[in-house]
């Protein structure tokens, strides 16, 4: 296995005639602006939602802007910080089964060490995930793993495909255990609109499944299905079309990981586990803050915010956590100064830490920001 410094690989600065042309420069310039603006005002406009929601206040009596961030001092300022080892302990695990669930999905391309081989590489990701937009961050990922690992990208990249819908699947189970019950208790408490989203999105991952099991265990016949449907696409280039399917026979092999029963169950079970752990981590934010509510409602919000923060916003998904923490829990309690600080609580206990490993991991390996982000 290659070591994790690997100076030698990187490739030199390109020359003058090397560069891409300035009209491409200024078009990459021009999209990288529009993002970060779209991500900014998504930003924006879910803390003043959220602002708006404290304002509000109980009853029909209405708060000033000082009321409320006196009262946000003071939930902080009471809250109970002994849950901070707990939820630390509890994302350790969280990526540490992630990249055993890593292991699993890319042992049909190779056999790796999870914490030795693949951890520095995830938090690389993740990091840059929490620093720039759009979730660049995956991106980053597959390329310095398969940089460092000399595997191709497009069997690197389908593993984390595979990672997303195996979240997918996780994250609605939970959401679905959450509804179930709460409606059970209390059918009042969730709004229909959540709950005809979340079916909405249980029937879309269905039908992707079920794509992916066609493409899976049927890669020739597909693939020729696609490469015919391609053709009649007469304004597609011939060198497009034979990437795509170069693509995609290129990526049956990342998919090989889900014929064997014992891949499959394991993948299942740390990916059920790893979003445990992280309504746990949400649960205790709660309790740190006051907030008494069951963790079936703390599961119902692991739900939403895993689905909101795929909403593009700012690097780090500011205001998009604390948008969805509101949304659930104004159902459930009123003292919705608290629900902030605690979705706050939460953000930061995750984003400091694994910005600050990722990016130690990134120094480590030679990498530079001008080839991340070029590759990215």
């Amino acid at each position: 296995m290659r070591r994790w410094c690997v100076m030698s690989e990187i490739q030199p600065p390109a020359s003058p005639a090397d560069s891409p042309p300035e009209p491409r420069r200024q078009s990459s310039a021009t999209s990288k602006a529009i993002k970060l603006s779209l991500g900014i005002a998504v930003t924006l406009g879910c803390l003043f939602w959220a602002f708006q929601q404290m304002l509000q206040g109980e009853g029909d009596s209405r708060q000033t802007a000082s009321e409320v961030m006196e009262k946000i001092g003071q939930a902080f300022a009471q809250a109970d910080y002994r849950s901070l080892p707990l939820m630390w302990l509890s994302l350790a695990a969280f990526y540490w089964l992630k990249v055993v669930r890593w292991k699993l999905l890319l042992e049909p391309l190779g056999r790796f060490r999870p914490v030795r081989d693949l951890l520095p590489s995830t938090m690389v990701g993740f990091a840059f995930n929490n620093v720039l937009p759009a979730h660049l961050g995956e991106f980053v990922r597959v390329y310095v793993f398969s940089k460092l690992t000399g595997l191709p990208r497009t069997g690197v990249l389908t593993s984390i495909v595979l990672e997303r819908i195996f979240d997918v699947v996780a994250i609605l189970a939970f959401l679905m255990l959450g509804m179930i019950y709460i409606d059970t208790v209390d059918a009042q408490s969730i709004d229909p609109g959540i709950q005809r989203s979340a079916m909405i999105i249980a029937g879309v991952v269905c039908a992707g499944l079920l794509g992916a099991a066609g493409y899976l265990f049927w890669t020739a016949p597909m693939v020729r299905f696609v490469e015919g449907c391609l053709v009649r696409l007469t304004f597609l280039p011939e060198s497009v079309r034979e990437k795509i399917t170069d693509i995609l026979e290129t990526g049956a092999a990342g998919l090989s990981s889900l014929k064997s029963i014992r891949l499959l169950i394991g993948i299942l079970l740390t990916s059920l586990a790893k979003w445990f752990l992280n309504g746990l981590t949400i649960y205790l934010s709660l309790w740190a803050f006051g907030i008494q509510v069951s963790p079936m409602v703390a599961a119902i919000v692991l739900g939403v915010t895993a689905f909101g923060v795929t909403v593009p916003s700012s690097p780090g998904y500011f205001g998009v956590i604390q948008f969805c923490f509101l949304l659930v829990l104004k159902l459930f309690t009123t003292d919705t100064e608290g629900v902030f600080a605690a979705s706050i609580y939460y953000h930061m206990v995750q984003w400091i830490p694994v910005t600050l490993i990722g990016m130690f991991f990134f120094l480590r390996s030679g990498f530079r920001i001008a080839d991340i982000e070029a590759q990215a």
